[in-house]
């Protein structure tokens, strides 16, 4: 445990050192985007031109990622201005997602010494510690949504005030779209013991309240879209500039296709790490393996989560966690990309806590020998793949550069 202790700590303070010394300078659109929400506009026409996942329209150019982080972002960067590293935000939101997880697995009745565990476990031993360090954009809003999903989870099975179980699941939404599938989660949860499915009353009673706090964060969402497209429901993604012509021509056969689930499911459970530069190559060259950029299978990242399926079944908390973990998959696998550049498949960030829900309830009762060398494992494989993530992709095949 010392040895992990020293080469995470080692492995953040790298992260801020390539940081602050310009290593890792691109793609923050969110300190562009704060800069341009404390001077009243959307557009962000001072956005680097090397910048992708951008949006020209005439002369403006639009970020189409979702705008929690850069609202948040505003009073920062009005202080100290667009040489703001949003890392220090990333960093921020993980201390808010340690004690929230410790907080949720004390409300699930996981023992003390099983907790001490699970915690290092989600930071360090998933694609989570990947995304800590590098924290640009796509990987910030990550962060930030599993905190306000982790507000929203405890809320929910603790204090169950809907308007602000509502409001955290907007946030979350305004961070990364997808977890507002998760919905159906929340709903389940707050079913009174005494209602029935088969006179579901209730469930009005319950989605009204919800409503009332997912009703801010929706409605900016519809007039930020609004503003800048016209169209409440647009947000840029379809034009979106991308980085390869594999990128480009997969959005071509749609921008949420059936065509695209095969590829998406290959990522997110099968995808290995791959020989370096290719195994057709005559003989291998260091570091003779490398994760694929396209992200790897969830229990290859994680061997730890083989636990979900050892969760109760006959728990409500477990079966509302496979909804909301299957419901936000929908709009995943449909989509056209699978998140280049990254360490594992990260937009199953947007579904982790619930999937941690259920390795937690795995784990809680038979926490053995298997469980401590499958968490340390996972901790090892993450330490590279976040050493991977900081500078490993400087090293990739000539194919895959940029």
């Amino acid at each position: 445990m010392v040895v992990f202790l020293v080469l995470l700590s080692i492995t953040l303070l790298s992260s801020l050192y390539f940081s602050f010394s310009n290593y890792a300078r691109d793609n923050h659109h969110f300190v562009y985007l704060a800069n341009a929400f404390a001077h009243g506009s959307f557009s962000v026409n001072n956005l680097p031109p090397d910048y992708i996942d951008k949006v020209q329209i005439g002369g403006d150019t639009f970020i189409p990622l979702a705008p929690m982080p850069a609202i948040l972002l505003v009073p920062l960067v009005d202080a100290f201005g667009i040489q703001f590293d949003d890392l220090w935000l990333a960093y921020l939101f993980t201390a808010a997602n340690a004690l929230l997880l410790w907080l949720l697995l004390k409300r699930l009745s996981v023992p003390a010494f099983t907790r001490r565990y699970l915690l290092p476990l989600f930071l360090f031993g998933t694609v989570y510690l990947s995304s800590l360090v590098v924290a640009r954009s796509y990987f910030l809003s990550h962060i930030m949504a599993t905190t306000f999903l982790l507000l929203a989870i405890n809320e929910t099975v603790g204090e169950r005030r809907e308007p602000l179980i509502g409001f955290w699941l907007g946030a979350s939404f305004l961070t990364r779209s997808p977890t507002i599938f998760s919905l159906p989660f929340f709903i389940w949860m707050l079913k009174p013991k005494d209602a029935s499915w088969v006179n579901p009353t209730w469930v009005f009673s319950v989605s009204y309240k919800l409503v009332l706090g997912l009703a801010a964060p929706l409605a900016f969402y519809f007039y930020y879209n609004y503003a800048r497209f016209n169209n409440p429901l647009e947000t840029g993604y379809g034009s979106a500039v991308l980085l390869t012509t594999t990128l480009t021509e997969a959005r071509q056969v749609g921008l949420f296709n059936l065509a695209h689930v095969p590829k998406n499911l290959y990522s997110l459970l099968l995808a290995a790490p791959q020989a370096y530069p290719s195994f057709s190559s005559p003989t291998l060259s260091f570091p003779y393996v490398y994760p694929s950029p396209w992200g790897m299978g969830l229990f290859f990242t994680t061997p730890a989560f083989a636990y979900i399926f050892a969760a109760d079944w006959h728990k409500r908390i477990a079966r509302a966690a496979w909804l909301a973990i299957g419901l936000v998959l929908l709009p995943l696998v449909l989509y056209y990309g699978v998140g280049w550049i990254q360490f594992g498949f990260r937009y199953a960030l947007d579904f982790y806590p619930f999937l941690f829900i259920l390795v937690a309830l795995g784990m809680a009762n038979r926490f053995d020998r298997l469980a401590r060398l499958l968490i340390t494992l996972s901790i090892a494989i993450n330490l590279w793949g976040a050493w991977w993530q900081m500078i490993g992709f400087f090293m990739l095949p000539p194919n895959l550069q940029r």
